[in-house]
Formats: structure tokens, C-alpha cells, sequence
């Protein structure tokens, strides 16, 4: 167990093996502690050797409170990763639990220069910029594909709500291209429901295209950092020049004709001034905010390297600010919002992760036994030649099969099989659950590093967001539990 303070003084402990969050006292690790010991086991020894210093019904209690939980949780339970994942298993894994993602990378141009794009010189593991665009018999392909794998995985998983997601670059650049998969999926009867979905930076958003994108239900999710200065201060165009103007006349015309499905994704780092953030997404002609993050820090990221110490201290108390801010803001909420704030994402999002992500009753996956690696093939993403990765961050490392010849399930068992080998600190950690790591945070040209130099921080960087969660489901129960826990149920029981 992981024991752990809430700000407002409380005691949990987060028990893996089971995947819940319990109350802890210093009576109850007394008392695990005399379990442990070698010739202590009963309930009298213990309460002798305890009764100096914790109350005897105390002792009891949480003796007998231990005797009914280790029904409930896995005696001697000790993980065992596999040592190879056969090829016969993960084609049924993913025919039931994935294929459920083909994203087409249609450009890898792009109008804008973003200072922390994943393909800047930034990133050492990412491919370059260049100009390279997909033509359509790649992309055909690649629906047939996609579609031959739908229909064969179909007995699995009726239930399967499959997308195709356009992506760049930027991928309007390449919008005839767009159209012309659009036009091609509708004459095929797969009766899929498949739903489309682009991500864009929405310079190129004019009246036409988004005229077009939603008469065909398109979800828009539009890049989107803030206010003008905010916004300008990374997302540029190649000249140099601000994107903020152009960008907000684009997505003020779709919010105008009252088009719901247009979302904003937001990225910032230690320059970043939340607050002001946080009143930009508040305002009623922004869409909704649908993702907020930080610049990420992976495998040979230097981004961070042009920031000073004070910069980073002068971060971390915007955060601190933010969280109080935020915590008296939700000890006020008797009902869910409308529109969720960038608090909500950067705070409230992260506390719902970790209250209710990890609990479930349902046992580990044989194939991905801990860390928040996906299988490779859950989400396909086809580059513009029409290989397939694993991600659109993991682009160059690891294909595991083309437009061609399909899925390549042996070298998909390579990779889960190699990464898993160097997951050497798994079996033993206690928040094995919780951790969101995947191939990306591992990933070098020259394989995947061992976890050692990594994992050691997981469990200790997990108190706080623990701590700072439960405290949320102290102040606000009912909100915690009407905005998060259904969905969470039906995640968890869907696997």
C-alpha cells in the first residue's frame, strides 16, 4: 500500500492489487506492521504487543477490518509480466479491444512553426518537417485496410464506435485529399458508424471548409493556446508572424452558426500565464476547451533547456495559486458545468484521473500488464507512404505494418515484448495502475530504456496528486461522483 496525506490532514493508502483508495490511521499500519512480523499473526498477541500505545478496540478494529479485506484483494499477489506475447493473442486482443483509431497523416507540411511542435528541432526522436504529402491511393488503402479489419473484428466487439482522424502537418493543406476519403468511406456499406474527426491549427478554417467539415459532422478540434499574446508567443507562422488573429476569426464563424462540435486544445509551459488562460477559455465565443497540456517531456526532448530555474519556480507557484483558486471555486459547485474551465483541465481532469482511472474490479490484461502503453494497433496511424505507427508521436520508430500488407502482428509482439523487457521496475511498484507511461517516454532510436532511471520517481511524484484528489472528493463528493464515476464504470467494465 501507498499511504499518503490529503492538504486537509486525512490519511489514505492506495492498495494496487485491488485498485482502490482506502482510510489509513497510524493505528491500521501498527497493525499491518505486527501482520508482517514473523510469530504475531493473532489478534491477542498483536493487541498485547500494541496496547502501550493505540487503544485496544482500535487494534481490533483494524485487525479484523484487515482480515475481511485480504478476501477482497489477491493473496500473495506478485505481478508477472510475460516474457513474450504470442502473435495468436494479440490479434484477439486487438480484434476485441482495439482497431478502433485509423488516423491518416495526409501532410507533413505545415504553415506554422510552432517553438514546441513535436517534429521541431526540439525533439531527437521525432521525425523532421518537410513537405511530404499523402496521395489518395495511399489513403484508399488504408480504408480498405481499416475497414477489412472492422469487419473482421466485428463478432469481438459489435459495439465498437470506430473514427477516422485526419492529421498533419497541418492537414487543410492537403483538404481535396480530405474530401476525397470522405467521398470514398460513404460508398462502401460497412455500417460502422464510423465518425470523423481532424485536428487542425485553423488557419486554414475558412467558410468552405468548415462549411464542408460540418455538413459532414466533423469533430474540430482546434489548436489553441490562449489570448493573442498567450496564444502568439509559440504559434507562428514560418515568417514569424502571429497566427491569434486569423486563427480566432476562423473558429468565431463556426461558433457563430452554432456548430457544437468544435473543441479547442490548448498547450502551455513555465512561461505561461494560467490565469489568464483560464479567463480566455471562460469566454462564450471559445470553444470548448477539450484538451489541456504541457509541452511534453520524452525521450530526447530539449524544450526545457531555454528556461531558467526561475522560471520554473515562478511555474510552480502559478500552479499553487491556481489549485487554491481552483479548490475554493469547486467547494462551490452543486452541479456539473456546461463548458469545464482550463482549472478543470489542468487540475480538476488530473484529480479525477487518479480518483477514478485506477479503480476497478476487472483483473490485469494479460498483454498490457501495467503502465498506459496501448497495444499497437489499437490506434493505427498511417504516415504519408503509408506505413503504420504506433502514434502520431511515435512516427520512424517501430512501424508494424503498410497499407500493403496489413497489421504485422509478429512485429507488433516484438515491440510489446521489448518494451515490457525493459519495464524491469514494474512487478514491484505501488501505483502500477496509475501510471500513464507509454512507448513515447521510452522510446530512442536505439530501442526502448530500461525503466529504473524513471520509475523510482513514480511512486513518491504520486502522493500529491493522490493527496490533492481525495481532498476534492472531501469538499465536493457529489460532483466528483456525477462527473466522473459512471464513465469510469463503463471503461472499465467495456475491457
Amino acid at each position: 500500500m501507498l499511504k499518503f496525506e490529503t492538504p486537509s490532514r486525512n490519511v489514505y493508502a492506495w492498495d494496487d492489487e485491488v485498485g482502490l483508495f482506502v482510510p489509513f490511521s497510524s493505528t491500521m499500519e501498527a497493525v499491518i506492521n505486527e501482520i508482517s512480523r514473523q510469530g504475531y499473526h493473532s489478534k491477542e498477541q498483536i493487541i498485547k504487543r500494541l496496547r502501550e500505545d493505540f487503544r485496544e478496540e482500535e487494534v481490533a478494529f483494524c485487525y479484523d477490518w484487515l482480515q475481511k479485506w485480504e478476501k477482497v484483494r489477491p493473496l500473495n499477489y506478485k505481478l508477472e509480466i510475460p516474457r513474450e506475447f504470442p502473435i495468436i493473442s494479440i490479434k484477439k486482443y486487438l480484434l476485441r479491444y482495439g482497431i478502433q483509431q485509423l488516423i491518416l497523416n495526409v501532410t507533413e507540411d505545415c504553415n506554422f512553426r510552432c517553438k514546441y511542435c513535436t517534429y521541431s528541432e526540439y525533439y531527437e526522436y521525432t521525425r523532421p518537417r518537410s513537405e511530404k504529402c499523402m496521395v489518395f491511393s495511399v489513403a484508399k488503402k488504408a480504408i480498405d485496410q481499416f475497414i477489412m479489419l472492422l469487419k473482421e473484428g466485428q463478432r469481438f466487439n459489435p459495439l465498437r464506435e470506430p473514427s477516422i482522424g485526419f492529421y498533419g502537418g497541418e492537414p487543410l493543406l492537403n483538404f481535396d485529399l480530405i474530401k476525397d476519403c470522405i467521398e470514398y468511406v460513404e460508398t462502401i456499406d460497412d455500417d460502422f458508424g464510423i465518425i470523423y474527426n481532424i485536428t487542425t491549427n485553423g488557419s486554414l478554417l475558412d467558410k468552405h471548409k468548415a462549411d464542408w467539415l460540418m455538413e459532414h459532422d466533423f469533430t474540430i478540434a482546434v489548436s489553441l493556446d490562449g489570448p493573442e499574446e498567450e496564444h502568439d508567443r509559440n504559434r507562428i507562422y514560418s515568417d514569424g508572424k502571429g497566427t491569434f488573429r486569423n486563427v480566432m476569426k476562423n473558429v468565431s464563424s463556426i461558433m457563430d452558426s452554432g456548430y457544437k462540435k468544435i473543441f479547442s486544445m490548448a498547450v502551455f509551459d513555465w512561461k505561461s500565464n494560467l490565469f489568464e488562460i483560464e479567463e480566455f477559455f471562460n469566454r462564450i465565443d471559445v470553444p470548448p476547451l477539450m484538451i489541456a497540456s504541457t509541452v511534453g517531456i520524452t525521450g530526447g526532448c530539449k524544450y526545457y533547456d531555454q528556461f531558467s530555474k526561475d522560471d520554473y519556480s515562478a511555474y510552480l507557484e502559478q500552479i499553487k495559486m491556481a489549485k487554491n483558486y481552483y479548490y475554493e471555486i469547486f467547494s462551490k459547485k452543486n452541479k456539473l458545468q456546461e463548458k469545464d474551465s482550463f482549472f478543470d483541465r489542468i487540475i480538476g481532469d488530473n484529480a479525477k484521473y487518479s480518483l477514478f482511472v485506477p479503480i476497478s474490479i476487472r483483473k490485469f490484461s494479460s498483454i498490457v500488464p501495467c503502465t498506459g502503453t496501448c497495444i499497437p494497433g489499437k490506434k493505427i496511424f498511417v504516415d504519408f507512404s503509408g506505413n503504420f505507427h504506433i502514434c502520431e508521436k511515435m512516427v520512424e520508430i517501430n512501424p508494424f505494418g503498410n497499407v500493403h500488407d496489413g497489421l504485422d502482428y509478429e512485429k507488433i509482439s516484438e515491440i510489446v515484448t521489448d518494451y515490457f523487457r525493459h519495464m524491469d521496475k514494474c512487478p514491484n511498484c505501488r501505483v502500477k495502475r496509475t501510471c500513464s507511461y507509454c512507448y513515447i517516454k521510452f522510446a530512442t532510436d536505439k530501442g526502448f530504456m530500461s525503466s529504473s532511471h524513471i520509475c523510482e520517481e513514480v511512486e513518491s511524484s504520486s502522493i500529491v496528486p493522490f493527496g490533492e484528489a481525495l481532498m476534492l472528493a472531501e469538499i465536493n463528493p457529489e460532483y466528483v461522483e456525477k462527473s466522473a464515476h459512471l464513465e469510469n464504470l463503463k471503461r472499465n467494465w467495456s475491457e
